[in-house]
């Protein structure tokens, strides 16, 4: 017996993260659901605002809006970044993320860890956090699937 899930559409992931995140500012225009707020890694840690969207059907994006992310100076880059815009949360091509599972639950979350392991990235020069990164010395690295599946919003 094969079984199915369901994909949650933008209504339903905006009910979500009005459950689980009271605190944002959750709207669904048309095809495009939109979120913004507060993450604050650990309690000493900085506070980031965020946005959160996610065009029907494809993946989400997190995109830190303030304080900007900082690289170092032994490195142009902050990792684990798409374009230096949005946060690498997952590997799409593994499924880690559906679109069946709310984002509340696991992108939310996933971004917390992210800018804790920013931090501790910042401070000691080591990514703790885990995950790959594309060879950006090779042309193809900037059309990967990750990319693909990240199309720039509109």
């Amino acid at each position: 017996m094969k079984m199915t899930t369901c994909r949650l559409g933008l209504r339903e992931q905006a009910a979500f993260m009005r459950l689980h995140w009271p605190q944002f500012r959750t709207e669904v225009h048309g095809p495009l659901l939109r979120s913004f707020g507060q993450l604050q890694p650990t309690a000493i840690g900085d506070v980031y605002s965020v946005k959160v969207s996610m065009r029907g059907g494809m993946s989400p994006e997190v995109r830190v809006i303030e304080p900007k992310l900082l690289t170092r100076t032994d490195l142009g880059r902050v990792p684990h970044m798409y374009d230096q815009e949005r946060l690498c949360l997952h590997t799409p091509m593994y499924d880690e993320w559906t679109p069946s599972m709310p984002i509340s639950v696991t992108i939310v979350p996933w971004a917390v860890l992210w800018l804790h392991y920013y931090e501790v990235w910042h401070a000691t020069g080591e990514w703790l956090g885990g995950g790959h990164e594309p060879d950006e010395s090779k042309e193809y690295s900037t059309k990967n699937e990750c990319h693909e599946r990240f199309p720039k919003p509109r």
